[in-house]
């Protein structure tokens, strides 16, 4: 029995700053329809392409028939893809350009019907609304962390809702902290907190446990994964409306280097694997990725395997792991089991490639 699964990927395209199509959908099957015994290689098939400038991170809606793409560009655009069930075909429904520029992370609001965006160009936070057939329509909400920066050039680079909480994550690189949000009922961002973190440390990405009692934190500029444990506090009876009665904080407790290879290592994605126990992130420099173990008080590693150069993103299907070598031109097919990670296919050639998300 085969399984097939439709990826998306996104980089730097033709059209803007890159080598690649913008766009482009892909097929991959595994199991036994795809040459072999299940575990075997998987099989690739190209699909439809989509020209767009730079579109540096890309997300599906929930029911998968629309993929929304936000575009590293000046400003910041946010697109719309309409995309048939096959794959083979897909179409631009919507091109909203935003307020901020150099957008480069985008994700669902935690109020129905919005996207949030990170600009690291312009140092912002948008919330773009959706219409009811989920094309972004316009920004009701723009974040400027320059109101925080104190003088440095602040750069967020995602937006992630913890699980457990109502609190939004987003890491900023140059700041050197985490801001911690909430979104009102009408899409509004409030700031809430922050988690800051020794400076220079460039925190990008970070991947919360099941309930978000630990953070794990990817550090571009430091080289190492930082992990902040959380601990409930009481606020004041003076505080701010949204933040009256039990509020939430972390603070970093361990941070380890992401690599076991000499040299400088710029930090990109980090994910947990399909349970707490383990923990992937991707290293640019020594052009690796890390296999985690969390089972410890701190994280350790346990499995390193070379890929294409500057990784810059990855995505898991099952115990597969895709990884984006954006200066390799090459999506590399890997797979992990227990505390292992090897080669399972041939890397598949992708201009370019900045970012993969896998159609739900």
């Amino acid at each position: 029995m085969s399984t097939s699964a439709l990826i998306a990927a996104g980089g730097y395209s033709r059209s803007g700053s890159g080598r690649g199509p913008g766009l482009e959908l892909l097929r991959l099957t595994t199991g036994h329809d795809a040459g072999g015994p299940s575990g075997a290689a998987p099989t690739v098939e190209r699909l439809a392409t989509v020209d767009l400038p730079d579109p540096s991170f890309v997300l599906w809606s929930a029911d998968g028939s629309l993929l929304y793409a936000v575009l590293e560009t000046s400003p910041t655009r946010v697109v719309a893809v309409r995309v048939t069930a096959d794959g083979a075909s897909a179409e631009i429904v919507g091109d909203l350009a935003l307020d901020g520029s150099g957008g480069c992370h985008l994700a669902p609001g935690r109020t129905a019907g919005t996207l949030l965006v990170a600009d690291y160009g312009s140092g912002t936070v948008e919330t773009v609304r959706l219409d009811d057939e989920g094309v972004p329509v316009e920004v009701i909400d723009v974040d400027d962390h320059h109101d925080r920066s104190e003088g440095q050039d602040p750069h967020p680079h995602q937006v992630v809702a913890l699980p457990g909480t109502e609190a939004l994550a987003v890491p900023d690189l140059g700041l050197d902290r985490v801001f911690l949000y909430r979104q009102d009922s009408t899409g509004q961002m409030g700031l809430t907190g922050e988690i800051p973190l020794s400076r220079g440390s460039g925190p990008r990405h970070l991947a919360p446990d099941h309930e978000s009692e630990q953070l794990h934190i990817s550090c571009e500029l430091s080289g190492m994964v930082a992990t902040a444990a959380r601990r409930p506090v009481e606020t004041s009876r003076t505080a701010p409306t949204a933040l009256n009665g039990t509020a939430l904080s972390w603070s970093v407790r361990s941070m380890i280097p992401a690599s076991g290879r000499e040299g400088d290592n710029a930090l990109s994605h980090i994910e947990l694997a399909d349970d707490d126990g383990m923990l992937l992130v991707a290293n640019r420099g020594p052009d690796t990725l890390s296999l985690l173990s969390l089972t410890m008080m701190r994280p350790q590693i346990v499995a390193e395997i070379e890929v294409g150069a500057h990784p810059r993103h990855f995505t898991q299907l099952g115990d597969l792991v895709l990884v984006a070598a954006q200066e390799g031109d090459r999506i590399n097919v890997l797979r992990r089991e227990d505390e292992t990670l090897s080669i399972a296919a041939d890397p598949i050639p992708a201009p370019s490639v900045s970012c993969l998300a896998v159609r739900p």
